[in-house]
């Protein structure tokens, strides 16, 4: 998911502009190499004397033998293939914005759209080579329509689905359970289990995208606004919306253990809720260690310690936007 240039790829640059300068020294090289070889062949057998011949280089004979390579020795598995995912969020243009669904682009309304009976973007998506779509706002925004077509969709062509919570929600106080509890509960009737358990499409949840904007909301519709350390409300919303989604898949006795858990933190650079860290995106992965190891750091007292820090030793994945 792409916000702008990263230090990865600033080194990327300058190791390739590196590279290119070695490759050109190294060309120079064999090329001075190559004359002085040349140079020596047209001099070859000239003595002092005028008159003697040159003597003619010695004939040389090459052999060259192939051999046809037999299959390879069995690899090592890995533990999952590599993703290679596309970010979906492609709402049509601004003027169908009055007739649109909304935001969330799995329910039914978009079916025209990602469906094979319409444009079929997550067929194009699979024919680019991709193995994985991640959405924005597939939790937490609209539940009252169909969402298990678009993961049997997903699931049909092999596409692994990164489902997001729409963070731009109700959370008072940044203390996120109750509203990530309820959009949990509704996602699971608006088809986000099959058989009793998460639909088979869904790898991954994505918590929220980048909580430490603090872009929350009160049940009033108004901002959040956070009184304490910045760290510290962020921390907070971040315990608790995991609090309220576990609690959510226990009440419904949906097994999650195949199902990862993450929150993608910004690029930025910020001070960790333990002050151990001043990084880019690294602060937000100190402040879930952290915050689970001791919630009165974000002054969270979770509903259920024991469910959080299971789910964060055996489930948990660490990212970030870039």
């Amino acid at each position: 998911h792409v916000r702008g240039p990263s230090s990865a790829r600033r080194r990327f640059l300058s190791r390739s502009v590196r590279s290119n300068m070695m490759a050109g020294r190294a060309t120079a090289r064999i090329a001075g190499v190559v004359a002085f070889a040349l140079m020596a062949a047209t001099l070859q057998g000239c003595g002092k004397s005028g008159g003697v011949s040159p003597t003619p280089a010695p004939e040389t004979t090459t052999t060259m033998t192939t051999t046809q390579m037999g299959p390879l020795p069995p690899q090592p598995e890995m533990p999952f293939p590599p993703m290679r995912g596309i970010c979906y969020q492609a709402p049509p243009g601004k003027s169908l914005s009055p007739e649109l669904p909304g935001l969330d682009m799995m329910q039914a309304g978009y079916a025209n759209q990602w469906g094979p009976k319409g444009r079929d973007d997550l067929g194009m998506i699979r024919t680019l080579g991709a193995n994985s779509v991640r959405l924005y706002h597939g939790a937490g925004l609209e539940a009252d329509t169909d969402h298990q077509a678009f993961l049997d969709r997903a699931h049909e062509l092999g596409l692994r689905v990164l489902l997001g919570f729409h963070t731009q929600n109700i959370c008072p106080e940044f203390d996120c359970f109750k509203h990530w509890h309820s959009a949990t509960a509704r996602g699971f009737k608006a088809g986000f289990v099959k058989d009793g358990a998460w639909h088979p499409a869904i790898k991954a949840v994505v918590l929220m995208d980048e909580p430490d904007l603090l872009n929350l909301m009160n049940e009033d519709g108004t901002a959040v606004n956070c009184t304490g350390a910045q760290a510290q409300c962020r921390t907070k919303a971040v315990l608790s919306s995991l609090d309220g989604f576990l609690a959510a898949e226990e009440e419904s006795k949906i097994d999650g253990s195949n199902v990862s858990l993450t929150v993608a933190w910004s690029f930025t650079t910020r001070d960790s809720v333990d002050g151990k860290l001043n990084a880019s995106y690294l602060y937000g992965f100190q402040d879930t260690v952290a915050g689970i190891d001791d919630p009165t750091l974000a002054d969270y007292n979770p509903r259920n310690n024991e469910s959080m820090l299971e789910a964060f030793t055996s489930r948990w994945v660490h990212s970030v936007n870039i």
